[in-house]
């Protein structure tokens, strides 16, 4: 690539989209105008429509610097689209995907079942906060919580809630139930670490987001056996856990719960036609 300061961006663009192509990255083009519209600080459309403009590529080589080493992109750029919604993202946190929304659907579904305003919602892991973020926004006659270990991961999520405007959701920071008490919930929602270090990952997952939040030691199922064991005494009578899954999980998953004493009542599918989310209620000890 040119290093002048006479390069347009259009030529920019597809030199650096090429790079992209070259190392692995999908969506190559896609992402090389997302870098340049970071570096430049204006709208993607305007990257398009200004393919003469002449630019300085020191900026924009930074950044694409940064992919090349794969680096995530959300990483780069700082946010993340989720549920229509932009939500800030570091390295502190894992970064949203769009087969979690697919935990959303299943507790916006299941809400109407638990009864009526002021429900209990308890989201275990919360990370970014987009999950317990968008049921607020979604349910703002629901009482939200946002749990995490993470104090780094908490301060990202309050900032998304100041971002958008959300001022009703509870913060928490601890280990599981810990910080809890003895509090119960009408609804918990989680999207645990269950990715068996056996597992392969590409580099962007591996080696940038933080194994707090992706990985269960040594099997994948481990976060889920303290769920079972420990939510009954989080749920009111009647409430529901819904977590959602790793690919190949639903049926080691959900007997384990059932060995527990809970009973499955919802298995949710996401966009690609893999089972994402499973929830349970606690019948008592089997």
């Amino acid at each position: 690539m040119r290093h002048n300061l006479r390069v347009t961006l259009g030529e920019w663009v597809r030199a650096a989209a090429a790079r992209l192509a070259e190392a692995g990255i999908e969506s190559a083009h896609l992402e090389a105008q997302v870098l340049a519209a970071t570096a430049l600080q204006r709208p993607r459309a305007w990257i398009v429509a200004h393919p003469e403009q002449a630019i300085d590529e020191g900026a924009l080589e930074t950044l694409l610097a940064r992919r090349l080493s794969r680096e995530p992109l959300a990483y780069i750029v700082g946010w993340r689209e989720f549920y229509g919604r932009e939500f800030l993202v570091s390295p502190a946190v894992l970064i949203p995907r769009q087969e979690t929304e697919t935990l959303v659907e299943a507790a916006l579904e299941t809400l109407p079942s638990l009864g009526g305003a002021g429900l209990r919602v308890l989201d275990i892991g919360s990370g970014s906060g987009c999950v317990a973020l968008t049921l607020a926004i979604e349910r703002p006659d629901c009482e939200v919580v946002a749990l995490d270990l993470s104090t780094d991961a908490a301060e990202i999520a309050r900032q998304n809630a100041a971002k958008l405007g959300v001022m009703s959701v509870e913060f928490v920071v601890g280990d599981l139930f810990e910080p809890l008490a003895a509090r119960r919930f009408d609804l918990i929602v989680t999207n645990p670490p269950y990715v068996s270090p056996s597992d392969e990952l590409p580099p962007e997952v591996f080696e940038f987001e933080p194994p707090q939040a992706l990985f269960s030691v040594p099997t994948g199922l481990e976060f889920f056996e303290r769920l079972a064991l420990e939510a009954p005494s989080h749920l009111v009578p009647g409430g529901v856990l819904l977590t959602e899954i790793g690919d190949g999980q639903a049926e080691r998953v959900s007997a384990l719960f059932e060995e527990k004493g809970w009973n499955r009542v919802v298995r949710q599918r996401d966009l690609s036609g893999t089972v994402r989310v499973l929830g349970f209620r606690f019948r008592g000890p089997a």
